[in-house]
């Protein structure tokens, strides 16, 4: 067993740092520029368009995270660096030529959306591999983390270049650039040094299979579904729901859209510093479980989003408050929920398991926006809307109880290659 921790792993955290940014910059790029897409593509309005760009990289991103999770665990993480970071600076970069169709667009879409959901399955899989127990939970926090500096620099970069060539396709083609990095450094890690030994060497001959299918049979597994779940549906929804929320008089607080933007630029703020401190969080106050930082994280995140209902709150000063320590707690759950698996689950399926939980929450963020809508609508008023945040935020807390470390690794083996 190796405890040996390589000068080595701080680059390659510097690498998934930049291939996640890509994903997030390339998610995000087309979001600013909607209003620019509508009368080059010929759109009645913007609804295809937000389907082209967005619905399809959510779609495919969530589809290719489950499957990136099963080639993390075949070929490694460089590899799959290596191809995703490819298929997602030719889905930008082929713009100008292939996307000035509602179609076209699609498909380049879903093309960069396959490239970017397995490297989003990776964090798990390089810390299991490069970090120990105590660092696992850096690399989810610092992946975390680089999400959001990724879609910070996606509402800039698209803005910018597309003031630069006068086009929103060029604009998409010219974010690309991220990506170009990503993958330079991508190539140095591909001819960097291998990764140390495993650390659970009595299970280096097991069949992957029954290792997954073991690691699936534990009912940890299962609990930390259930926060899955809750978490990319509560906060997905709290994204969608909550600008409006603010902004819209009647039925939302009628704050204006200046004030909804500024509140949910402090929001996203507080969604990066959440990320960062996770790993902290866990190791200092829980002393590295994750089972108390889910179930105290979930909790503080369906309180603080049960304020925001409160006349108490929405009429004073406290509402910004609110908000952000929903932000923060909300941002910590996922680095916690990746760093489980890649602490406590054979290196051979980490990949996998990290892939399928990153997949059923986008899965889970799509039915947390289509379900709020339809509550929006509905009920014409955002309390239902913020009342199924808060319970999904108590359902998250009760897989959070249920995350106890699996049992024996060594039953798995007993099937061998």
């Amino acid at each position: 067993m190796s405890n040996e921790k390589p000068a080595f792993r701080w680059f390659i955290l510097v690498a998934l740092i930049f291939a996640t940014a890509t994903n997030a910059v390339t998610l995000i790029s087309p979001a600013p520029l909607i209003g620019e897409f509508i009368p080059t593509l010929h759109s009645q309005g913007p609804g295809p368009v937000v389907f082209a760009t967005m619905g399809t990289f959510n779609l495919f991103g969530a589809l290719a995270a489950i499957a990136g999770g099963w080639l993390l665990d075949r070929l490694g993480f460089t590899k799959v660096w290596l191809g995703g970071l490819v298929l997602m600076v030719l889905g930008a970069a082929l713009t100008p030529a292939f996307g000035k169709s509602i179609v076209g667009l699609g498909v380049l879409r879903s093309i960069a959306a396959i490239g970017g959901g397995p490297i989003m399955a990776s964090a798990g899989k390089v810390a299991a591999e490069w970090f120990v127990p105590e660092e696992r939970g850096i690399v989810t926090g610092a992946q975390g983390l680089s999400m959001g500096v990724g879609i910070m620099v996606g509402f800039i970069l698209a803005p910018m270049f597309n003031g630069m060539f006068h086009s929103p396709f060029m604009a998409l083609a010219g974010v690309s650039i991220v990506g170009i990095i990503a993958f330079i450094l991508a190539l140095v890690v591909a001819f960097g040094p291998k990764a140390p030994v495993m650390e659970q060497p009595a299970i280096a001959g097991a069949n992957t299979d029954s290792l997954f299918s073991w690691s699936m049979s534990q009912k940890s597994t299962w609990f930390a579904m259930i926060a899955v779940v809750a978490l990319g549906w509560f906060f997905q929804e709290f994204n969608d729901i909550v600008p409006s929320y603010i902004a819209i008089p009647g039925i939302g607080l009628g704050r204006g859209p200046a004030v909804a933007g500024k509140y949910m630029g402090m929001v996203s703020i507080a969604l990066m510093v959440g990320a960062a401190i996770s790993p902290f969080v866990t190791e200092k106050i829980f002393r590295g479980s994750a089972r108390p930082t889910i179930f105290v994280t979930c909790i503080l995140f369906a309180i603080f989003s049960f304020a925001i209902k409160l006349p108490g709150v929405t009429g004073g000063s406290a509402l910004l408050p609110c908000l952000v320590l929903a932000g923060l707690f909300m941002a910590m759950i996922n680095p916690v929920l990746m760093a489980f698996f890649a602490k406590n689950y054979p290196e051979q399926v980490v990949g996998r398991l990290c892939g399928t939980a990153q997949g059923i929450s986008m899965f889970a963020g799509t039915a947390g926006v289509t379900v709020g809508a339809w509550a929006l609508h509905h009920f014409n008023g955002y309390q239902v809307p913020i009342t199924i945040m808060v319970v999904l935020g108590i359902l998250g807390a009760i897989g959070g109880l249920g995350m106890h470390k699996p049992g024996e690794v060594k039953s798995a083996t007993r099937v061998e290659a």
